[in-house]
């Protein structure tokens, strides 16, 4: 509460130390529990208590709709340059790409991926998305 007396909001820094600690663990409470998966706490009063001051559960929007920005970012990036290949200093973007790329690579391996990855897969190879940028030579193409 005084953290958002003082700022006016609840989103909390990850700098604030033990106070952002506590905050992503409510976090993750919540999002167990949204999934139906175990959770620490019985956690009603909690998420009144905290909805009572305005708490965000997610800062940055769901992982789907995050996905779905970023692949409408590589479409523009595409659409300019007329590829996906996008260059390491490309910064957010280029980021993402690297994580699409290792966790098809997981995928592939058998190890466990972050995602559902199906339906994502087709997306990305319906814009011509490389999943290597490594023409087997151990040299990067890009």
């Amino acid at each position: 509460k005084s953290f958002k007396a003082k700022h006016g909001h609840c989103n909390v820094p990850k700098k604030a130390g033990k106070l952002s600690d506590w905050v992503e663990t409510q976090r993750t409470q919540y999002r167990l529990l949204q999934e139906g998966k175990p959770s620490n706490s019985t956690y009603d009063e909690r998420i009144q208590k905290l909805e009572s001051i305005g708490f965000q559960w997610s800062v940055r929007g769901s992982n789907e709709e995050v996905w779905e920005s970023m692949f409408e970012e590589l479409k523009s990036f595409k659409a300019k340059h007329g590829h996906c290949n996008v260059p390491k200093k490309a910064g957010k973007l280029s980021d993402w790409v690297e994580t699409q790329r290792t966790q098809y690579r997981l995928l592939q391996e058998g190890k466990p991926s972050n995602s559902t990855y199906d339906e994502r897969i087709q997306k990305l190879e319906s814009i011509g998305f490389q999943w290597s940028l490594y023409d087997g030579s151990n040299e990067e193409v890009w």
